[in-house]
């Protein structure tokens, strides 16, 4: 459906067109996501214009359809061009985005940051790695940074600073009006020490790597490795700066960022006696039913997507069902071990890690 035609849907024909792309699934070339945050964004304008002139009927409404669209920007604005691969410009905008509909974003300054040092922009990177501690310090639990992201921010605000201090230094001594000579005895050796120590902190500790038992951090050549090494019959989720990638016995499957989510939730928070039904996973879609949650259809349809992927590279039946309080529910058996590789500054990752 091209962008005009959505823009001009009433509240209701919306809802319709959000229900299907919910059910009928992710598009390869991502433009499912582009679709749905166009929607989401056509549906809090129209509402906010009914909440302004019709009065406060419409304003559960309206703060329900932001907190999707915000969700939905930070969460996968990376893909929302159409195309396979994750694209920076194309996150900066969707997080940006984000921010002017809701301040309280700690993860989202955090990505900002990320993104900004990344790409040698220490003085942005130190504004977004400032105002991303600020936020978390308010005590808002939407989008709080965990601790391992806590103490990166600092290490990364430091570093920013320190690269704009060098540059500065450097910067004085080209002076033509300022010789060298009337410039204070300052010895740089100690502030490029520190930078290169911390750099090389950051670099090693940009992923966390999950298995069953353990939690740790580690570099993303590292990942690299256990990825290419892999042991037999073992399944790696692999979450890189660049696609979202499946691996078993050496067969891999480059998949959509919401079953990647949901293979990561499955692996990491599921189990038997804790299994996932159409509430725990609401995250992972969109509007709710009519009870307040996942449609029923658009759960389980979601769920038989997944496991056709699982079985496009022979992984045997990870995910089984059951019912729970009534609910048809589904969890990971246990029956492969597993490792889960992501970045440390994961916009959802962090519900995974402790702290």
């Amino acid at each position: 459906m091209r962008t005009l035609k959505i823009k001009e849907l009433t509240l209701d024909e919306l809802e319709l067109l959000e229900q299907d792309l919910h059910e009928n699934g992710e598009k390869s070339d991502y433009g499912f996501y582009m679709q749905l945050v166009i929607v989401y964004e056509t549906m809090y304008k129209k509402l906010k214009s009914l909440a302004r002139n019709s009065g406060p009927e419409h304003d559960y409404a309206l703060q329900y359809t932001k907190k999707l669209l915000v969700s939905h920007l930070i969460k996968f604005g990376t893909y929302i061009k159409m195309n396979h691969f994750k694209d920076d410009g194309d996150a900066v905008e969707s997080l940006i985005k984000a921010i002017n509909l809701e301040k309280k974003l700690p993860v989202a300054y955090y990505r900002l940051g990320f993104l900004a040092y990344k790409h040698g922009k220490y003085g942005s990177a130190i504004r977004y790695f400032q105002q991303s501690l600020d936020k978390h310090l308010l005590g808002d639990p939407n989008y709080a940074l965990n601790q391992q992201q806590e103490f990166h921010a600092h290490m990364y605000l430091a570093n920013s600073a320190l690269y704009v201090a060098s540059q500065t230094y450097e910067t004085m001594g080209k002076l033509p009006y300022s010789p060298s000579e009337q410039l204070p005895n300052l010895e740089l050796s100690p502030l490029f020490e520190t930078l290169s120590s911390n750099e090389k902190y950051l670099h090693n500790h940009a992923f966390y790597k999950i298995t069953k038992n353990n939690t740790e951090t580690c570099s993303k050549e590292a990942c690299e490795a256990l990825y290419e090494n892999s042991e037999p019959n073992e399944l790696v989720l692999y979450l890189n700066d660049r696609e979202n990638i499946l691996l078993f016995n050496g067969e891999e499957v480059i998949i959509t960022p919401t079953q990647a989510n949901m293979i990561r939730h499955f692996l990491l928070s599921s189990s038997k006696e804790n299994p996932c039904t159409r509430m725990t996973m609401r995250d992972f879609y969109g509007r709710t039913g009519t009870d307040g949650e996942v449609k029923k259809n658009t759960f389980i349809k979601s769920i038989e997507r997944l496991r056709v992927t699982l079985r496009s590279i022979d992984i045997p039946e990870i995910i089984d069902v059951t019912q729970y309080r009534g609910e048809t529910a589904y969890y990971f058996n246990e029956s492969v071990p597993f490792t889960v590789l992501f970045r440390v500054d994961d916009a959802i990752g962090d519900d995974y890690v402790s702290g």
